[in-house]
């Protein structure tokens, strides 16, 4: 048995070619298979399962079938092998020569085993051998190896320590001239040129035809195709990358291997991490500098560059456009924007690239006369196909690209959207660019793609990259100069990438893309040694017998025939071409549902999938970015590494450009920690202000102390919130028979009609099929519960409200604007962030209110009333016929569906007998339980819960259950915090229910409160006495609790109580909330502007007042503290003596006089806090 030309090892090694016909001599003539004998077929197969997915119960399997050796026969096998490389170490590798370039490549490699705490995983560092041919050397005399062993003693290598020399910054004696990038940008216009025919042909010929860029470079590239390289596993190094010793292992070995070849010089590749701690020591040793080229791998930079564009363009619209398409799934989206998911990210941008190219281009078209038309006969006037496009004049396709370069530049000054898309179309051709250099294995084209790629990462503040990239591009740009040989070697085609087929071209690969795709890759699968990595003598074995177990399964995939050897590229396949066309189409599609930013043309800067407007100063440096990056770039490359005026590991100095990311954020996130740490800092300057210079601290504690009112407030400004359905669990433990299994027959059954949609989990694809979905299922529900009336009652999404502050944070992430135009339209893909904005519901509610006036789904005897805005209709069957017709007495102008939910149950009370408010939010229970006095006729049910906890409450009789009157619930609960108001921070629903129950008083005050809009002084006279209470004291100021609290038990401000005047605004906030519940039953409410009832407008915006007062005294926001370096503070210069203060602690002063005789309290802020 042969293997391109050479014996089988595997044979050699274990069996003789006489045994093999022995066995068939034996086998003709006993009809047995002699013991001992194996046919080349059976080892072959047992060896290939075995690398394959490494399990020994297949192999096992396979053999008692009699179609492989045994288990133990294949290991031996494998083992047998592995001794063979161990002898032959000194020789060069099968396919590999001496004098001849060669390539090293190493990276990390982490296998991440199980282990009961999470340490001890393997961290080892891999590497691969590569040459430009497999050379086809005589067979070289194979040593006696020892057979039939299953182990392999492990050969242990102690890695001599590393003693560091320092950090030396490497200087490259060049021109500065060499900087220039337009002299890079003119080896890349033809490059650029072949996108842009790439481009022509998908705009001219469609998606049907035409493969996506890859294919169309591989079936129109003009070069011939690189022979296979030579790739040869090396011995595995079991330490990390990330240690010194290890990195200077790999150096030695490197320069051992090059020694072994005969090479003056070897070539190494690594990803950055590795990169930069090679050149630590490179670096610093001259001998080392001398033997080795050392080259960033273009795998890795590709993915840092997807990651830059993913950081300017994310935000943009990018992501949304992605998921919303369906290139990318929502779970991918971050893999995809941040490069790590290389595979994903490099398509999603080349569509994109198709995209937005055509797009682009159709509005260029558009805009030319019939006069420039004409200029171009043989591309725009005929129709060509993709080969006569091609060989277009060249001075016709030149005067094009000028046009359109000239189009290009115009819109940009008109259009800052434009400009911003146009960027992502120039980053993504430059990106291909790249590729396309590794691919042609066009070394120019590589060094002018860096060059353009460097400013990026200075611009968006890739530090890692910002330093190391420039030194290697400089490296490789001054080589011709340092090292002509390695120069010429290193520039020929093929001479710096790997080609693993030579089936067609375009094919070249990256040589760190290589070590992953081979040695990483087959490593962790299951054949592999994620299993073996804590048996050292397995490890070796793998590893050692690599080569020749991999040519053995090529070997039998060939006899097998199963060999792709001759099929053409997968990117030519039909199946990939039209699911390319077609993810091409539904990015078109989705990008002008949304914002064609082509053809927008405004002065403003917009994010394309929500219409967001960019601050001024995210327009500035999405604009700059390119232009700030290339300048520090320059001065970094000039001062650093030209001139060395600076080391290269002196900090770089952050850009921090801003992106549409910036318009999402409110502010710098605070935390409870943060919070706490600021108190700590105000009391201990309080306690040393305080000490010398007498100030009340019962006054200093009326104030709020903070620009909100934490008492009232989260961390981050937002409303303190509670546990809301502590409530409704309360009520319902105070009757436990107000539960009941089943609702009466011929009840009327109310349905929040937002959460019913928002509780969906399976998004039909067409909003015409999620409407009949909504109502088929809210018919459904009805009809198992034996209702004869349903009601899809749903909210009012005002610009200005009350909730505004709840609905903003639901939709933190922002979201775009969507309008429907008819029932066939696709419904989002981020359907949940479709219904966080406002308008988006209203739209939805009302096409579905429209659509169902058409609708098709038999209602069967059932009444149905739905709404949209301030109209409500009726729909029934009448002789099989739909009827609609507008219910005027249900009209009404709520903007809540809570009361609104009231309004409908109060209207079929008027002829039902049992009613049912569907709802999983505790505000509407108790709205409901609040008003059940109204409904003297009739039974009200309370549904809510889901699963297991799914229950229908009687509220009648969780109502007569209740130590306090009903009518209380309504201002208790708006005062102990709902969607619109504050919670006590730490103090519950339960605990206040519990004191109300106790103080049968505050009943008449909590039944009152929300009677008006207005808050009158003795109510509010009476809330706060509560409050007083909820915290413990019997007093009547709320500002006498608070500083018996903060006397009594020093803590955070979040604990202690709020200020009268802050407990003013939100008392006035409560009754305006209470107020619009109470007044559920009305169709118009009437309600006034919420400003001024504990609300303030600013820019347009409805904002919750915290305090009216300043968030401290004069005394302590102004304090008065000086410096004096001489004069004892006795003189005119000092500004505590100016003021008639005497100086404190914080004063830096020194040998100061201006004092009082007091003792000092220390000024640790830990220390002041503890005293507190």
């Amino acid at each position: 048995m042969h293997i391109r030309d050479k014996d089988c090892v595997a044979i050699e090694v274990r069996y003789h070619r006489s045994c093999y016909r022995a066995y068939t001599r034996h086998h003709r003539e006993e009809g047995a298979k002699p013991d001992g004998y194996m046919t080349p077929k059976s080892l072959c197969l047992g060896l290939t399962v075995r690398h394959l997915t490494g399990s020994s119960q297949l192999v096992t399997l396979l053999n008692k079938f009699g179609h492989c050796a045994s288990w133990d026969t294949v290991i031996g096998l494998e083992t047998s092998l592995a001794q063979l490389q161990l002898a032959t170490s000194h020789l060069a590798p099968a396919g590999f020569s001496k004098d001849t370039p060669t390539i090293l490549v190493w990276d990390n490699i982490d296998f991440g085993e199980e282990t009961v705490s999470g340490r001890g995983t393997t961290h080892h560092t891999n590497g691969i051998m590569i040459q430009s041919r497999i050379s086809q050397q005589q067979q070289q005399e194979r040593p006696a190896v020892k057979k039939g062993s299953r182990s392999l003693e492990p050969v242990v290598t102690e890695l001599e320590p590393y003693a560091s020399r320092g950090r030396k910054s490497p200087v490259y004696q060049c021109d500065r001239s060499v900087l220039d990038k337009s002299q890079y940008d003119r080896v890349m216009s033809k490059a650029t040129a072949k996108d842009l025919l790439f481009l022509l042909s998908k705009f001219l010929f469609g998606n049907s035809s035409t493969p996506g860029w890859t294919g169309h470079n591989i079936q129109h590239q003009q070069e011939e195709v690189l022979p296979k390289s030579a790739i040869h596993y090396l011995p595995v190094i079991e330490a990390p990358p990330t240690e010194m010793t290890t990195i200077n292992a790999i150096l030695q070995k490197s320069i051992s291997i090059a020694d072994q070849l005969h090479l003056p010089h070897i070539v190494l590749v690594f990803d950055q991490a590795i990169y930069a701690k090679i050149q630590d020591i490179r670096w610093t040793r001259e001998d080392l500098a001398k033997r080795t080229v050392v080259r960033l791998g273009e795998f890795h930079i590709c993915m840092s560059f997807m990651g830059v564009i993913g950081k300017r363009f994310g935000d943009a619209g990018l992501r949304d456009i992605l998921i919303e398409s369906g290139t990318v799934a929502q779970g991918s989206i971050n893999g995809v924007i941040s490069g790590h998911h290389y595979n994903r990210a490099i398509h999603s941008h080349k569509i994109m690239f198709q995209a937005l190219g055509k797009l682009r281009f159709s509005v260029f078209l558009e805009n030319l006369t019939d006069e420039e038309r004409a200029k171009y006969p043989s591309i725009l006037q005929s129709t060509p196909n993709v080969q006569e496009l091609f060989s277009a004049s060249p001075e016709e396709l030149a005067d094009l690209m000028s046009c359109y370069d000239a189009f290009i530049r115009e819109r940009n000054q008109e259009s800052p959207t434009f400009r911003l898309w146009s960027s992502y179309l120039d980053m993504v051709q430059l990106l291909l660019v790249f590729i396309r250099a590794t691919r042609e294995s066009d070394w120019d084209l590589h060094l002018s793609a860096v060059r353009s790629m460097i400013p990026w990462f200075f611009a968006y503040d890739r530090m890692n990259y910002s330093r190391y990239l420039p030194a290697y591009w400089l490296e490789t740009v001054t080589l011709p100069s340092k090292n002509p040989k390695c120069f010429e070697e290193i520039s020929k085609r093929g001479g710096w990438t790997v080609q693993r087929q030579d089936q067609h071209p375009f094919s070249s690969i990256a040589c760190d893309q290589a070590i992953e795709q081979t040695c990483n890759r087959d490593s962790k699968t299951r054949g592999g040694i994620t299993s073996l990595t804590l048996n050292r003598g397995a490890v070796q074995r793998w590893i050692l017998s690599q080569p020749e177990r991999s040519a053995i399964a090529r070997q039998c995939e060939v006899m097998s025939g199963i060999d792709e050897h001759g099929r053409k590229s997968k990117e030519l396949d039909q199946a990939r071409i039209k699911r390319d066309g077609d993810a091409t189409a539904a990015v078109l599609s989705t990008v002008e549902a949304m914002i064609d930013p082509f053809n927008h043309i405004a002065e403003d800067m917009v994010c394309l999938s929500s219409g967001v407007v960019a601050h001024d100063d995210v327009v500035a440096d999405l604009t700059d970015a390119l232009q700030r990056g290339e300048a520090a770039a320059v001065r970094f490359m000039e001062h650093r590494l030209i001139e060395n005026k600076e080391d290269i590991f002196t900090p770089i100095k952050q850009n921090k450009l801003k992106t549409f990311s910036e318009n999402l954020r409110s502010g710098k996130k605070v935390t409870r920690d943060t919070v706490i740490k600021q108190d700590r800092k105000f009391f201990a300057r309080l306690l040393i202000v305080g000490q010398k210079r007498k100030i009340d601290l019962r006054e200093v504690l009326s104030y709020s102390l903070g620009s909100i009112s934490f008492p009232l407030a989260n961390a981050s400004g937002s409303l303190a919130k509670t546990n809301k359905a502590a409530l409704l669990h309360a009520v319902e433990e105070s009757s436990a028979d107000a539960v009941v299994r089943e609702l009466p027959s011929e009840a009327a059954l109310m349905i929040d009609g937002m959460a019913h949609v928002q509780s969906m989990r399976v998004i039909p694809e067409t909003f015409g099929g999620l409407s009949q979905a909504v109502l088929s299922q809210i018919c459904g529900l009805a009809l198992k519960n034996s209702c004869s009336r349903v009601d899809f009652v749903a909210d009012r999404y005002n610009s200005i409200s009350i909730k505004g502050t709840e609905r903003a944070k639901r939709a933190e992430g922002g979201s775009q604007t969507f309008k429907i135009y008819h029932k066939d339209q696709k419904t989002p893909r981020q359907f949940k962030k479709f219904l966080s904005n406002g308008d988006n519901k209203e739209a939805l509610l009302e096409f579905m209110y429209n659509n169902w006036r058409e609708t098709e789904e038999d209602l069967h005897n059932l009444t149905v009333f739905s709404t949209s805005g301030e109209n409500c209709q009726r729909m029934q069957m009448n002789d099989q016929k739909l009827e609609v017709s507008p219910c005027p007495e249900l009209s009404c102008d709520h903007e809540e569906a809570d009361t609104r939910l009231l309004l409908h149950a109060k209207h079929a009370a008027s002829t039902h007998a049992d009613v049912v408010i569907k709802s999983p939010d505790t505000d509407v229970a108790v709205i409901s339980l609040s008003h059940i006095d109204d409904f003297p006729g009739s039974a009200l049910y309370f549904m809510t819960g889901k699963g297991n906890q799914s229950r229908i409450i009687d509220l009648k009789k969780a109502s007569s259950s209740l130590s306090v009157p009903s009518r209380c619930l309504i201002g208790l609960h708006a005062f102990t915090g709902c969607d619109s108001t504050s919670a006590f921070y730490g103090k519950g629903k339960q605990k206040a229910l519990k004191m109300l129950e106790d103080n049968p008083g505050f009943h008449n005050t909590f039944c009152s409160l929300g009677d008006a809009f207005n808050l009158d002084e003795d109510l509010l006279a009476s809330l706060e006495r509560f409050v007083c209470m909820l915290y413990g004291q019997t007093t009547t100021s709320i500002n006498d609790v608070r500083y018996r609290v903060f006397c009594s038990s020093p803590s955070s401000e979040q604990s202690l109580p709020p200020t009268r005047d802050a407990l003013i605004q939100h008392a006035k906030r409560s009754n305006y909330q209470a107020a619009i519940h109470r007044r559920a039953l009305q169709q118009k409410m009437n309600a006034p502007s919420p400003d001024g009832h504990g609300w303030t407008m600013k820019d347009g915006e409805l904002a919750i007042c915290w305090m009216t007062r300043p968030p401290a005294p004069d005394v302590l926001l102004e304090c008065v503290s000086c410096g004096c370096a001489v004069g004892k503070c006795l003189k005119g210069r000092c500004s505590c003596l100016n003021s008639g203060l005497p100086c404190t602690d914080i004063c830096k002063c020194t040998n100061c006089g201006n004092f009082e005789e007091e003792a000092a309290l220390a000024l640790d802020e830990d220390n002041c806090y503890d005293e507190l």
